[in-house]
């Protein structure tokens, strides 16, 4: 993966999207898992924008994200609201908790900045896993969109900083689908530089078909696609694509003929614990 947070970029994140800021995700998230009384994981949660409101609402989050920056922040945020989420750092795509979180939530696009199929089918196969039979994984994709026109400089103040942001470059990968940004990040104080960092800035583009198929490939059933945070289907202006999908319940077996359920049930652990469909 090459778009871990560094100390600028996570700075930069908090600045322009503090905790509680929403593109109506918050509200979204908070009302598709209201009624979810399990432990939930939001993988790459960064500073906890979403986790923390979530947390608020008496929901039971868990946050996990490869940056340890990032992490730091979210932990700071928690400490000043008298929160103890658990909150890991690891990779998504590797790790697993087996049979143990009701839902999986993924906002904002998170799970495009994996690289391809190669690392996007094992984190959904390891959400699938760390899910309870019938729990539910929510992941949000943006829209393919083709930007390669220069950006213009973003920039924040915070006496007696200054923090800049310019994209750098802009490549399209068409064989790939993937669209990298060269980030430059800089810090200022008293018309001094005082810290700079470069971030390669990777997406990956999914059609509706292709990332359903994902899904589907990774043991998920009850698939279905909706925009912009609302109960709607797609359409050509949509600006977010949400989509639900769960792991199956056990199918119950078909007792075989001469054998009675009752005198099997004693060598049901040979399945293992997990419940697994």
């Amino acid at each position: 993966m090459t778009w871990d947070y560094g100390t600028l970029a996570s700075e930069v994140y908090e600045l322009d999207k503090p905790i509680g800021h929403s593109f109506g995700d918050v509200e979204y998230y908070t009302r598709q898992l209201v009624d979810v009384t399990g432990r939930i994981l939001e993988p790459a949660c960064g500073t906890g924008r979403i986790l923390i409101p979530l947390l608020g609402a008496g929901l039971s989050v868990e946050g996990l994200d490869s940056s340890p920056e990032m992490l730091a922040v979210c932990r700071q945020h928690c400490r000043d609201r008298g929160l103890d989420p658990v909150l890991r750092q690891a990779d998504m795509t590797t790790f697993t908790q087996p049979g143990t979180y009701h839902a999986i939530m993924m906002p904002t696009g998170s799970i495009t900045l994996l690289d391809g199929r190669k690392e996007t089918l094992p984190a959904l196969r390891a959400f699938r896993e760390s899910l309870v039979p019938g729990g539910r994984l929510i992941v949000d994709i943006p829209p393919p969109i083709l930007v390669t026109e220069p950006e213009p400089m973003r920039y924040w103040r915070r006496d007696p900083y200054l923090w800049t942001l310019q994209t750098m470059h802009i490549d399209y990968d068409p064989a790939a689908n993937q669209t990298t940004r060269f980030l430059r990040y800089e810090k200022w104080t008293s018309g001094s530089l005082i810290a700079t960092e470069l971030q390669l800035f990777r997406l990956q583009h999914w059609s509706i078909h292709e990332f359903t198929n994902l899904l589907a490939e990774a043991g998920f059933t009850d698939i279905k696609v909706t925009s912009d945070y609302q109960d709607q289907a797609p359409n050509p202006g949509s600006e977010t694509w949400t989509f639900h999908a769960t792991r199956s319940l056990p199918h119950a077996s078909t007792p075989r003929p001469g054998h009675s359920p009752a005198k099997d049930r004693g060598n049901s652990g040979l399945r293992g614990g997990s419940g697994a469909s």
